[in-house]
């Protein structure tokens, strides 16, 4: 191996040059035949995609290692041909430049890892890829539901962590804060209502809330922040003659909509269960039918959706 180094290191310029595209095209046939196979005798789907990742990046870091001993007597003399061709080069290629400084910031400042849902401008997802240039993003949203996969892969140049925020949902705390509105009549039992909706809130976050609370305990020991309330909370305003009452809680971020419709779910069978003490309201603004009899139609024949819209409100 050594003496076939040696002989590599004697060629000529042109010589080199074969040699150097024959080794490039072995290194690379051996390093996609161990990507390929390596990986497969791990079990977790982690662990395999870091052992992918890693020969990938071991397989470039071996072709430079080559060209480097290949080139070793010319490296001196081309040191100034390569200082000014990558002037140039640093100019046309300022994006491809500004998305790999862009990957050594998302993994020096720890922006995020595989696995993390982040929205990186207006792009919401899960990261399933992280390269050189470019992360990939499993899509959420969009025409579906906020928190619902939609089936697109999406590629972001990593130069836009560079000149954009970027939220993470996944580190730190790992729970957001979201919130419920339930509008009822005016005549509904106010009291009864906020107690429901408490008691309500308190059994379907009591899963979450002992987790929540080491999450935050967690997070407080690198940043300074102060202790939020993670119990649930409930707000009451009066708008349009009704009452609206804002039911606010923690959940894990990927529940968000399992959390809501359980939530909605137990209010329906609580309020049906109210004896009439509980009485759902329309937002402002609607407009609800209803029958009206004959006389009552010829005799205000141009009020009937306003008369329908007044019968909603007092309802």
């Amino acid at each position: 191996m050594h003496d076939l180094l040696k002989q590599a290191i004697e060629l000529s310029f042109l010589g080199k040059c074969v040699a150097a595209a024959i080794g490039i095209l072995c290194i690379h046939a051996v390093f996609r035949v161990l990507e390929q196979t390596l990986p497969r005798r791990f079990g977790r789907a982690d662990a395999r995609y870091k052992v992918r990742k890693f020969v990938v990046f071991s397989g470039y870091l071996s072709i430079l290692l080559f060209l480097a001993i290949l080139f070793e007597d010319r490296l001196g003399r081309l040191s100034f041909a390569f200082g000014v061709a990558g002037a140039g080069v640093a100019v046309a290629l300022q994006d491809v430049l500004a998305s790999i400084a862009g990957a050594f910031s998302i993994g020096f400042s720890k922006l995020y890892a595989v696995g993390d849902r982040v929205q990186i401008g207006d792009t919401r997802g899960d990261v399933i890829d992280i390269g050189l240039l470019r992360t990939t993003l499993l899509e959420t949203g969009n025409w579906v539901s906020r928190d619902l996969y939609n089936g697109r892969i999406v590629r972001i140049p990593n130069s836009t962590v560079l000149k954009g925020s970027v939220f993470n949902y996944s580190q730190g705390f790992h729970f957001i804060w979201d919130e419920i509105k339930v509008l009822f009549t005016t005549t509904s039992d106010c009291q009864l209502a906020r107690e429901m909706l408490l008691r309500v809130a308190k059994e379907a976050i009591g899963e979450y809330l002992v987790e929540a609370q080491a999450s935050w305990k967690a997070m407080s020991d690198d940043y300074r922040s102060a202790n939020p309330p993670l119990d649930p909370t409930v707000a009451l305003v009066v708008i349009a003659g009704r009452l609206e009452f804002t039911v606010s809680y923690v959940v894990d971020y990927t529940e968000r909509i399992a959390m809501q419709d359980r939530l909605f779910t137990k209010i329906v069978e609580e309020i049906a269960n109210s004896k009439g003490r509980l009485q759902w309201a329309s937002p402002p603004g609607t407009t609800i039918s209803q029958p009206g009899t004959p006389d009552a139609i010829d005799e205000h024949p141009s009020s009937s959706t306003h008369g329908a819209g007044h019968a909603a409100d007092s309802r």
